[in-house]
């Protein structure tokens, strides 16, 4: 995992997603998936603010421990 930080030169391919869990008033994360496996994160609230970065390995690392934790 990295941190990046707005204006980072990347090519997005892709939409950034909210959960459809998001309540009303946008306080939530968003998720960005590329191409090369990468999944970006973000704060819907702020998205110039930094993001962090996973690789497919972390990416799925994350979700199997966030899924195991509700």
């Amino acid at each position: 995992m990295s941190e990046t930080r707005a204006g980072e030169s990347s090519a997005f391919f892709g939409q950034w997603r909210k959960s459809h869990y998001s309540y009303e008033t946008g306080a939530c994360c968003e998720v960005l998936n590329l191409t090369n496996g990468e999944s970006w994160f973000r704060d819907s609230q702020n998205p110039e603010a930094a993001r962090l970065r996973f690789d497919n390995f972390e990416w799925t690392t994350f979700l199997t421990v966030s899924k195991g934790s509700l």
